[in-house]
Formats: C-alpha cells, structure tokens, sequence
C-alpha cells in the first residue's frame, strides 16, 4: 500500500493509521522550515486559477511542501491530491485549509511550486 508515496507492508492492508502516515511524512527527511507559501494552478475547463497555500500549522501544508520537494513532476497526480485531501479533512479544521481540500477533489489538473 503506498500513501502519498510512502509504502505500508501490505499486511496492514488499507486500514493505515493516520498517525503513521504523519510519522512518515514527518521522518522523510525534507526540510519544510524553508517553505513559506505553496503556489499552484488548477486548470479546469480551460479556466486557470492560482492559487496561494501558506497554513503552515497544517497537515495540508507538510504534505504539499514534501510532493513539491520530492516529486518527480510539478503536476499533482489526482491520487496524490485525494489523499492530502481525505487525510487533511480528518487532521485539519480551519476554512482555508477544507476549501482547498474541496478543490482537490476536483477532477481539475493542478500544478504546484514551493515557494
């Protein structure tokens, strides 16, 4: 099982505690002190929209900081995108974060860039 590119022994099935997903996410090894805004640009129907993330005290924050950091392109895969999203809708509560989550959702493409 792998969760935001993190592998589970499959063992463990799909019932993955949230909480180790976050020590993963938390052990990878990626600085997220050095990030203080994350830009992207959802594009559905021909219609862009930039967009601005800068909630650092979030699940939605460490997350987006580790994909723009470790993956391999600047596009959100829409796997990786509802998982932030299910995981950031059950550890985050504030507006700005669970509007986002709702975008995510979307079947819009998503570019992303750690600023």
């Amino acid at each position: 099982m792998f969760i935001l590119g993190f592998h589970f022994p499959a063992e463990k099935g799909n019932n993955i505690p949230d909480s180790e997903v976050v020590e993963k996410l938390d052990n990878s090894g990626v600085d997220f002190s050095d990030v203080n805004e994350i830009k992207m640009v959802s594009e559905a129907h021909g219609v862009k929209e930039e967009l601005s993330y800068t909630n650092k005290d979030t699940f939605m924050f460490k997350a987006l900081v580790h994909y723009a950091k470790t993956a391999s392109t600047d596009y959100m895969i829409y796997t990786n995108r509802y998982q932030i999203s299910e995981l950031s809708k059950r550890m985050d509560s504030d507006d700005e974060t669970m509007a986002l989550c709702k975008k995510f959702d979307s079947m819009a493409l998503f570019r992303i860039e750690a600023a």
